[in-house]
């Protein structure tokens, strides 16, 4: 055993993520990783690119709504939009859900490395800024 000293080194990592990866990762969480917590998703307004899931990379916003089972009046909608998706991503990075290296050094995503797991928590910390589910 060692008595060695150890130090904490902070870094900042800019990240880049694209509007493309910002479809991918949403196609992620609505074809399956939100999909236990997640009854319904609507667009919010006009549709701006063909599928929901290009919805918040082209500005729009996504209206999400929360599977609860005593919830009559459906009240439980929580809005997505681009910067809370940012916030989200943000969040994943930090509380260490990159666990497969989507992000490089360079600040590039790949999104072959984001699951419906990671797309799930993504999206968790963009509605609800922690994880609540599973």
């Amino acid at each position: 055993m060692t008595n060695e000293k150890c130090f904490e080194v902070h870094a900042e990592l800019v990240v880049r993520p694209t509007g493309q990866d910002v479809d991918d990762i949403m196609v992620s969480a609505l074809e399956g990783g939100i999909c236990y917590w997640c009854d319904r998703v609507t667009v919010e307004g006009q549709y701006l690119g063909k599928y929901a899931s290009e919805q918040i990379s082209r500005g729009g916003t996504l209206k999400v709504h929360v599977t609860e089972p005593f919830d009559e009046q459906d009240t439980e909608w929580y809005e997505l939009d681009i910067e809370k998706f940012i916030q989200g991503f943000r969040l994943w990075l930090e509380n260490g859900g990159d666990c497969y290296g989507a992000v490089s050094g360079d600040g590039k995503v790949d999104c072959g490395e984001i699951d419906a797991g990671c797309a799930d928590a993504i999206i968790q910390y963009a509605l609800f800024g922690d994880l609540v589910f599973g």
